[in-house]
């Protein structure tokens, strides 16, 4: 099929587009205007699918079009296209009431950072090296024990060990009071 008869295709089918996207515009910034152009652009690709692939237009016509408005519609109430993201125009223009009522009833994340600097002074150089690269505080990130083992050149089970004589230590040095997990956060 050429783009003239793919065009006139969608010409020619126009209600019965429009009525396939109706579900999708509950919940989407876009127009229907906007929908009709991915039907264009839909049939411009399908009409390359189908010579190519010997398959039926319309066939690929509506498998390319539910793919493509799948991509750019949130819809969440419907399982087999559409997006799952919040529409744009549910979202609310005040972000620091949403912020303020997600924090509520929640505690304040800790500063790993912070707590570290504190207790870091009772472990070991390689403890201080390996758990700071494992809480990420660095500029790499965190860093799984693969990757420490591998830039200290050691196998993984040395950093597990590292690491649990590490937090054995400051869990020790918790319950004897030298460190107040209250005086960390």
């Amino acid at each position: 099929m050429d783009f003239d008869k793919a065009v006139a295709w969608v010409k020619e089918n126009e209600a019965v587009i429009k009525g396939y996207i109706a579900k999708y515009r509950n919940f989407s910034p876009y127009e229907e205007r906007d929908y009709m152009q991915e039907a264009y652009e839909s049939a411009f690709v399908a009409a390359c699918r189908c010579g190519e692939k010997k398959i039926k237009f319309e066939a690929a016509f509506w498998k390319v079009f539910r793919n493509q408005i799948s991509v750019i519609t949130p819809a969440p109430d419907i399982l087999t296209h559409g997006s799952n993201s919040i529409p744009s125009h549910f979202c609310s223009d005040d972000l620091s009431a949403v912020a303020e009522k997600s924090s509520k009833g929640r505690q304040k994340d800790p500063d790993i950072e912070a707590i570290f600097q504190s207790v870091r002074h009772h472990l070991t150089e390689k403890e201080q090296q390996v758990l700071y690269w494992a809480l990420g505080i660095g500029m790499e990130g965190q860093m799984s024990n693969y990757e420490i083992a591998d830039r200290l050149g050691c196998v993984v089970s040395n950093v597990r060990d590292i690491l649990n004589r590490a937090l054995d230590r400051i869990k020790s040095l918790v319950e004897k009071g030298s460190i107040d997990p209250k005086n960390l956060i």
